[in-house]
């Protein structure tokens, strides 16, 4: 298994609010890994990423390795870490008037085996590249995403929507939030991406599908993919996490 990680400020944005890691918990037999987009403020989306990863990745390294069980369920340590930079991110923003309502969406998934349990808050993404196509595992939680889902507007209007950048979820915003979960079975070849809206609003899945099968490693899919959306004119912070199992 290979991964790597990258994030880009992109063209337009003076200063990137994205935050991204992924590591390997070696006696745990397992990979993780995040991606953040943060909002808020002249510097807070910034930190509110920053503090949701660093809070995120500790709590479930914490809990990983201090579980009894041979295997331990990634679910529940999961969400238990979500709540943990969700924690985090809300007192930080509660103790410091100049960071007041700054928060962050959120992207995970823990790899062991052939199976990656996934979570996510806001409308960062995770995608499942295979050689029969790409498939979105995550599904955003954003104004637009409720309308699809309702019929209002189809999937290609949603693209370019006025009210597109909207989430109604977000991780540090209030006292507690909910995060989707997810599992998917993986096999060999297949990558796993994890990104923010910055690269999902400039590349197509025909687009990601295209660099991601014909990138040798993770490093250069990440590094395709972020000079692609800048090329395309991506308007945002540009951050991709890929795995390939």
């Amino acid at each position: 298994m290979k991964q790597f990680s990258l994030t880009d400020r992109g063209t337009v944005r003076k200063e990137n609010q994205d935050s991204a890691l992924v590591t390997e918990i070696r006696a745990r037999h397992c990979y993780a890994v995040i991606v953040c987009d943060g909002m808020g403020g002249v510097h807070g989306g910034k930190l509110a990423s920053e503090l949701a990863v660093s809070a995120y990745m500790a709590e479930l390294r914490r809990s990983l390795l201090r579980s009894s069980e041979k295997r331990p369920a990634l679910r529940p340590l999961m969400q238990a870490a979500c709540a943990a930079a969700n924690d985090v991110v809300y007192r930080y923003s509660c103790s410091n008037t100049e960071y007041a309502g700054m928060g962050t969406t959120l992207v995970a998934a823990t790899i062991r085996g052939a199976t990656a349990e996934l979570l996510n808050v806001g409308d960062s993404r995770a995608y499942l590249i295979t050689r029969r196509g790409v498939t979105q595992l995550t599904q955003d939680h954003s104004m637009v995403e409720e309308m699809v889902q309702r019929g209002e507007i189809t999937r290609e209007e949603a693209r370019s929507h006025p009210q597109k950048n909207f989430i109604t979820r977000a991780v540090g915003v209030d006292a507690a939030v909910e995060a989707d979960s997810f599992t998917v079975k993986l096999h060999y070849g297949d990558r796993l991406l994890l990104c923010s809206d910055g690269l999902s609003n400039a590349l197509s899945e025909e687009t990601i599908g295209e660099i991601c099968r014909g990138s040798r490693g993770p490093d250069q899919i990440c590094r395709k993919l972020i000079q692609q959306a800048n090329a395309r004119g991506a308007r945002d912070n540009i951050t991709a996490a890929v795995v390939r199992y």
